[in-house]
């Protein structure tokens, strides 16, 4: 009779061993894609940090470059044109160029645009562009810095007012 109830058993070993392997294998693979998810949102959320100073650093060489000389920085630029800033190192300067420079750490691209801008009656300044109003000493700036995470395209963008503060 011991026998017969030993025999009986001699598979459930074998199914054991099939069931903690694939329990195994599932909690393995699930703790490697959460590992990779994770990963993934680290490196996303550091492109956006590095690409969020580097929208504020473009929205900086505007202003530095409207304190220099709007007739001869920005009164000038076409609007609805993508421009591009340039930093001269020996020079220490910032200028406006119109080809692209190449990419910022070989991943981020910046490029802004110039709009121009319309007030109302009041001197708030309007939603829409009305160039019966036509504001020539405010622009609306659009800061752009875009790149590739993932082979996925990323943006973000900065708006905000120039005025010709200092008549120049």
């Amino acid at each position: 009779m011991l026998r017969e109830s030993q025999n009986n058993n001699k598979g459930f070993g074998l199914i054991e061993i099939v069931i903690a392997t694939a329990v195994l294998t599932g909690s393995l693979i699930a703790l490697i894609s959460v590992f990779l998810l994770a990963r993934n949102a680290t490196e996303l959320a550091s492109e956006k940090l590095q690409a969020g100073y580097l929208l504020e650093e473009g929205a900086e060489a505007l202003r530095f470059l409207r304190d220099s000389g709007w007739d001869g920085n920005i009164a000038t630029l076409a609007p609805a044109t993508d421009y591009y800033l340039s930093f001269d190192p020996a020079a220490s300067q910032w200028a406006i160029v119109a080809l692209a420079p190449p990419d910022i750490e070989g991943l981020f691209a910046r490029s802004f645009r110039i709009e121009n801008v319309s007030r109302d009656g009041s001197a708030n300044i309007e939603a829409v562009y009305n160039p019966a109003n036509d504001d020539p000493e405010t622009k609306k700036v659009i800061v752009t810095v875009s790149w590739m995470h993932k082979n996925q395209s990323q943006a973000i963008t900065l708006e905000n007012y120039l005025t010709n503060l200092f008549d120049n």
